[in-house]
C-alpha cells in the first residue's frame, strides 16, 4: 500500500478522528472466539495484529494456548497495540473491538479503551459498493468475488472456529488450530487488500473504473454527505452503465436527489427515462403530473401523466400502498378536471 490518505479515510468511515494518522500507526485486527454473539462468556483465543514498520507488512498472531493464560496474553498484546493509534477491521466496530475491549475489562481488571480509537471498519463501505451485486458481503465472498484471492484447502469456515477451539481445549491436539492460524492470517491479509480496494473505489477521480451498482452507491454516499458535484457524476455513471435494475434504482434515487434540491427541470428527463424503462410503474407518472400541474402549469399534461399512472396502477396488487396512490391519483385528476372546467 503505497499511498494512505487519512482524510479520505475518515470520511468514509465518518470518523473524523482518523484523519492525521498515518499507515504506520493503523492496526489491522482481527480475532477469533469462543462465540459469535459475543458477550461476557465469550473469549477471544486468538488475535492476529498487523502492521507496516518502514515500508513493510507484519503480522504476529496471538494465540490462547490455555484458558489460565488469557491475562499474559492480553498484556503481550496491550504491549503491541500502544505503539499504536486506530484499527482497520470487517465489522470490527461492533464485535471485534468491543469485545477485545470487554476480555482487558474483565482479565486485567483495567479498562483499555480500544473502542474510542479511530477506527475504519470495512464492512459498511463494503456494503456500500457491492450489496446490490454479491450474494452478501461477508470477508470470504469479498475475497473470491471482488479482490480475486482464493483461500488454499488449509482454511476452515468461520462458522466452524468456536467448536475446533473447544475440542482443542478438551483433547489438546492442536493439528486443527493451525488451520485456524491460517484463517485468521488470511483475514488479516485481505483487510489491507479491501483497504486499497475501498479507498481507491470512493476516491474523486474513480468513477470510470466503477460498475454501475458500486457507482450509485458511492452517488449516495456522496449525496449523504452533502457533495452534489460528485453525486452528480456518480449519479450519472450508475444511470448510464447498469443493467435495467440498478438503472431504475439510480433514476429513482437521482431524480428524488434532484426534487429535493428544487431542480425538478434536471429531473424530468430523469422521470421520463424511469415510465420508459419501467412503463407499468405509477411512481414516475406521479411525478411527473405533479410537475406538470404545479410547476409548468399544463392542466393537460398533468391529467395525461395522471391517467397512465392509473393505467399503471391497475396492474399492481391490492395493498395499503396501491391503494394510497390510487386515492391520491383520483383526487388530483378530479381537481385538474375542476381546474381545466374554470378555465372555459
Amino acid at each position: 500500500m503505497k499511498h494512505f490518505e487519512s482524510r479520505s479515510a475518515a470520511d468514509i468511515a465518518a470518523d473524523p478522528s482518523l484523519e492525521g494518522l498515518s499507515l504506520d500507526g493503523l492496526v489491522f485486527l482481527d480475532t477469533e472466539t469462543t462465540g459469535l454473539a459475543g458477550g461476557a462468556g465469550t473469549v477471544v483465543f486468538l488475535v492476529g495484529i498487523g502492521k507496516f514498520v518502514e515500508g513493510e507488512f507484519w503480522l504476529r498472531q496471538y494465540f490462547l494456548r490455555d484458558l489460565g493464560e488469557e491475562q499474559a496474553m492480553l498484556h503481550a498484546i496491550k504491549c503491541d497495540l500502544e505503539s499504536s493509534a486506530g484499527f482497520v477491521t470487517f465489522n470490527g466496530r461492533t464485535f471485534d473491538v468491543p469485545l477485545l475491549e470487554m476480555r482487558f475489562t474483565l482479565g486485567m481488571r483495567k479498562r483499555f479503551p480500544l473502542t474510542e480509537w479511530p477506527h475504519l471498519d470495512l464492512l459498511y463501505p463494503a456494503r456500500r459498493l457491492w450489496r446490490r451485486e454479491l450474494p452478501d458481503c461477508r470477508l470470504n465472498t469479498i475475497e473470491s468475488e471482488v479482490l480475486r484471492v482464493h483461500r488454499s484447502g488449509e482454511d476452515v469456515p468461520g462458522e466452524l472456529i468456536p467448536g475446533l477451539y473447544l475440542d482443542y481445549l478438551c483433547t489438546g491436539d492442536s493439528m486443527e488450530m493451525e488451520r485456524v492460524i491460517y484463517h485468521n492470517a488470511m483475514d488479516i491479509l485481505s483487510l489491507v487488500m479491501l483497504t486499497v480496494e475501498v479507498l481507491g473505489r470512493h476516491g474523486t477521480d474513480a468513477f470510470s473504473i466503477l460498475s454501475a451498482s458500486e457507482a450509485l452507491g458511492v452517488a449516495r454516499w456522496h449525496q449523504g454527505a452533502g457533495r452534489s458535484g460528485p453525486a452528480e457524476l456518480a449519479y450519472r455513471a450508475a444511470i448510464e452503465g447498469g443493467d435495467s435494475i440498478v438503472r431504475l434504482d439510480a433514476l429513482r434515487h437521482h431524480t428524488a436527489y434532484l426534487k429535493r434540491l428544487g431542480r425538478r427541470d434536471q429531473a424530468l428527463e430523469g422521470w421520463k427515462l424511469w415510465h420508459t424503462l419501467k412503463p407499468d410503474d405509477p411512481r414516475p407518472c406521479i411525478e411527473l403530473a405533479m410537475y406538470y400541474e404545479w410547476h409548468l402549469k399544463d392542466l393537460d399534461m398533468g391529467i395525461t401523466w395522471t391517467e397512465i399512472g392509473l393505467t399503471c396502477l391497475s396492474t399492481w396488487p391490492d395493498d395499503w400502498r396501491s391503494n394510497e396512490m390510487n386515492k391520491d391519483l383520483q383526487h388530483r385528476i378530479s381537481r385538474l378536471k375542476r381546474k381545466l372546467a374554470s378555465r372555459s
